[in-house]
């Protein structure tokens, strides 16, 4: 077998292999906004940091009531 049919075949394969996954990512990401996790939300995250920001999601106040955080003289 010829070096350059090899290198070739290793290239067509390569680009077959990097369709399929991007593909797959385009995929994964309309299926995830289909169930409304929506990664746009979360982009700004980063710039919007402080403390006087507004969160991105509603705190749930029975995370505090969850057992972790209860000591035994409470029970």
């Amino acid at each position: 077998m010829d070096w350059t049919l090899l290198k070739g075949y290793i290239y067509f394969f390569a680009i077959a292999i990097s369709a399929i996954l991007l593909m797959w990512y385009i995929y994964h990401l309309y299926a995830n906004r289909a169930r409304s996790a929506h990664y746009e939300e979360y982009s700004n995250l980063v710039l919007n940091d402080g403390l006087d920001d507004q969160p991105l999601e509603p705190r749930d106040d029975r995370a505090d009531e969850s057992p972790k955080n209860q000591t035994k003289d409470k029970e």
